[in-house]
């Protein structure tokens, strides 16, 4: 079975991973967390680092970070041809 040079365009087309700017900062809020668990882990149990600088970095990365990134997407655009119409009024 041959594909046409149409077929394994669309076929190309499928396979790209779509980055866009929510899921490039729900990557940015992980590496935020774990750069906190790193500063945990450096140093004795009683430095700075592991007992400042790490967990608030964490909860910059949960409590801050992370809700960005899930609320960041973008609105749903219409399909060409269709208006976006509000339903409220009957």
């Amino acid at each position: 079975m041959c594909l046409g040079k149409d077929e394994l365009m669309q076929k190309k087309k499928a396979l790209k991973v779509d980055f866009s700017r929510n899921v490039k900062l729900y990557y940015a809020a992980i590496g935020i967390i774990i750069l906190g668990y790193l500063f945990l882990s450096i140093g004795d149990a009683d430095s700075f680092t592991s007992i400042t600088l790490g967990p608030v970095i964490l909860v910059i990365g949960y409590l801050v970070a992370v809700p960005i990134a899930l609320l960041s997407g973008g609105s749903p655009k219409a399909k060409k041809g269709e208006s976006q119409t509000d339903d409220s009024s009957q």
